[in-house]
């Protein structure tokens, strides 16, 4: 007799408003529920992922990278991804991997449509929401310090003068990150269209951007490590890889204890290289990770609930990594390390 809780789960799956796909470490479809399938526009039950990587290469190819597996699977995965079709639909997606007597035995994906006209509402209302009072909270520092400095320069200390002036600079940059997030947000939500992509040799383009790098980030902190370069350089669009790479590593830092190393590597397999950042992150909950691609939450415009920027800029960068056909995702590591990974496709044809 089946348990109450194998009834219990078989009944969520097929109810569920999610779409739940279980696969074993064969390769074999061992679950997918009818949700998934509108979500996915299949019209049969594929058998392995094979058949479902085949049912979906058009509509959804970066499915293939969600699906491939870790012979050390991590504890999670999370990404956002897009249904193409003549309603594209965006799917938030969270990744388990399943366990039996300690031994991996498949992995549990979950897909949540996050596309519905509520969700984009509360989305643009937070969006509208920072920009109206987290814009104006940087600027009236300046504007504020600036008068104080013009008013009473001469009563004020060059020690006090220095405390202000350091105020100016660290709130007009916190403003003009806050103005570029909004304007990365507002063009990449207004174009939808693809970038042109051009063949490029990862190995060099990530030797510049390090040496770009070295100019605004502590370097002492990033570790380079450099796979073996394939036949055929990757398919890119410089400028935005380099924004998702800025993001990435603001990021890294932002959370990452003191002096803890974050971890820049780049590897291939067959069809895709893999630029993965590695990091210690102790204040990174499930939750939050769970959320970190979508635009805005709802929340209170109290001081306490100020977004932080490196946050933020999630949704930028995953929205950069999709215009190039290629898939952001965040693993879950132990001890609190986490790991991006982006991967983009290789050009076939060498260029």
């Amino acid at each position: 007799m089946r348990s109450l809780n194998a009834l219990g789960l078989e009944a969520w799956r097929r109810a569920s408003s999610e779409g739940v796909l279980v696969t074993n470490a064969a390769h074999q479809v061992e679950s997918l529920n009818p949700r998934l399938k509108e979500l996915l526009h299949l019209d049969q039950d594929p058998a392995t992922v094979q058949d479902l990587l085949a049912a979906t290469r058009a509509s959804m190819p970066e499915l293939a990278t969600i699906l491939d597996f870790d012979p050390a699977p991590h504890a999670a995965r999370w990404g956002s991804v897009l249904v193409h079709g003549p309603v594209p639909v965006r799917l938030r997606w969270e990744q388990m991997p399943l366990y039996d007597d300690g031994q991996h035995v498949g992995t549990c994906t979950v897909f949540r449509d996050v596309t519905t006209l509520v969700e984009r509402d509360l989305s643009k209302q937070s969006f509208l929401a920072m920009l109206s009072h987290d814009l104006r909270t940087p600027l009236s520092a300046i504007l504020g310090f600036s008068e104080l400095l013009r008013s009473n320069h001469s009563a004020l200390s060059a020690e006090v003068q220095e405390e202000l002036l350091d105020s100016i600079v660290r709130n007009a940059a916190d403003l003009n990150r806050f103005t570029q997030i909004a304007l990365d947000v507002m063009y990449l939500e207004a174009n939808v269209e693809t970038f042109e992509t051009e063949a490029v040799a990862l190995d060099r383009f990530m030797r510049q951007w390090l040496a770009d790098a070295a100019h605004r980030f502590p370097v002492e902190q990033l570790v380079f490590r450099n796979g073996v370069s394939p036949a055929h350089p990757a398919r890119i669009a410089p400028s935005a890889l380099h924004r998702i790479l800025q993001i990435l590593i603001e990021f890294a830092l932002a959370e990452s204890p003191a002096g803890s190393p974050v971890l820049l590597s780049l590897d291939y397999n067959a069809v895709r290289a893999h630029i993965r950042v590695r990091l210690e992150a102790p204040n990174l909950t499930h939750q939050d990770a769970s959320t970190l691609f979508e635009l805005f939450r709802p929340r209170d415009l109290s001081e306490r609930s100020r977004p932080q920027l490196h946050r933020i800029q999630m949704h930028v960068a995953n929205l950069l990594a999709e215009r190039q056909r290629a898939l952001l995702t965040l693993h879950e590591e132990p001890r609190a390390f986490f790991q991006f990974d982006l991967a983009l496709p290789l050009d076939a044809a060498g260029g």
